[in-house]
């Protein structure tokens, strides 16, 4: 894959519309305990996520509210739309996560450490949770962004799982520059030396909280499956830092954040976001019987001409 394919910056006029889908999964998108081709060290990341995501979307939506009216047009309306996709998100894993409860699984411990993450901004000041939203908007943007560019860590998976997944991750991207540009707003201001020290600095705690507990969540889900703390922990480790792995991948978008200057809309994902409407158009010619083929299939210059 050309590495360079997306790199040209992409102007406030010419980034993608945010719009809100009208989606929803069906009850019986979770049709086994290891969705993701039977691995249960796969199944257990996105599990992980889908555990803490509507807490997580709850607290960004209440971090991005307080803003949605001192923001000019067209910014209003985009964290508007971001607000309507948020609360899509955490509808739909309120929902997985019943299934996982369902399936025997307990996610109250993963549940608990959201709630002791978010409850450490209680209090905290608005641009203090905006700082924090516009740093887990980051994480959400490039993992939705590798989802959706290397299918492999889907493959295998059922259609009505895969939809819900694809339709989050185009969603995450489409709207990954909303919280930036609010805080950009926020802090217009400051002088770019103070800026630049509070958002790299929440992006290393941020990064160091989101490491730790969905690295311990995944832990104990495989727990729960059977397996012992090092056994779980050195697999973990090795699906997502091994090559090919997401968290090795994400690696280098990850440490973009950290450049002067940086925009999320530096990277052009409008392609990228392209093939992931191509493809849930694909999955949901598949569900109505219209075609039978792997749901990711289009190089994304392909996908973008579809």
């Amino acid at each position: 894959m050309n590495q360079n394919i997306n790199q040209t910056s992409v102007s406030q006029k010419d980034r993608p519309d945010i719009t809100a889908r009208n989606f929803r999964a069906v009850p019986t998108a979770m049709t086994s305990r290891h969705w993701v081709r039977q691995d249960p060290y796969a199944t257990a990341f996105f599990n992980a996520l889908s555990a803490v995501f509507p807490h997580g979307e709850t607290f960004m939506i209440r971090s991005l509210v307080p803003w949605a009216d001192r923001v000019p047009h067209p910014l209003r309306g985009e964290v508007e739309a971001f607000i309507e996709q948020e609360a899509g998100h955490s509808r739909e894993h309120v929902a997985m996560n019943k299934a996982l409860i369902g399936a025997g699984y307990d996610i109250a411990p993963l549940d608990r450490k959201i709630r002791a993450f978010v409850s450490i901004f209680e209090g905290a000041s608005e641009i203090v949770k905006l700082t924090a939203t516009m740093c887990i908007e980051h994480f959400t943007a490039i993992i939705a962004a590798e989802l959706l560019k290397n299918p492999e860590h889907l493959a295998g998976v059922e259609d009505e799982m895969l939809e819900l997944w694809v339709w989050h991750a185009v969603e995450e991207v489409e709207h990954k520059g909303v919280a930036f540009d609010v805080w950009n707003h926020a802090t217009a201001h400051w002088s770019s030396s103070r800026r630049y020290l509070l958002r790299s600095s929440f992006m290393l705690a941020v990064t160091t909280s989101f490491f730790i507990n969905r690295t311990l969540g995944q832990i104990e889900l495989l727990r729960q499956d059977g397996f012992g703390f090092s056994t779980a922990f050195k697999n973990v480790m090795r699906a997502g830092f091994g090559k090919g792995g997401i968290g090795r991948n994400v690696l280098r978008p990850w440490a973009e954040f950290f450049r002067p200057g940086y925009h999320p809309w530096d990277k052009d994902d409008r392609l990228l976001l392209a093939k992931g409407e191509a493809d849930l158009a694909t999955i949901a010619a598949n569900r109505a019987g219209f075609l039978k083929v792997k749901p990711i299939i289009l190089p994304i210059h392909q996908a973008a001409a579809a």
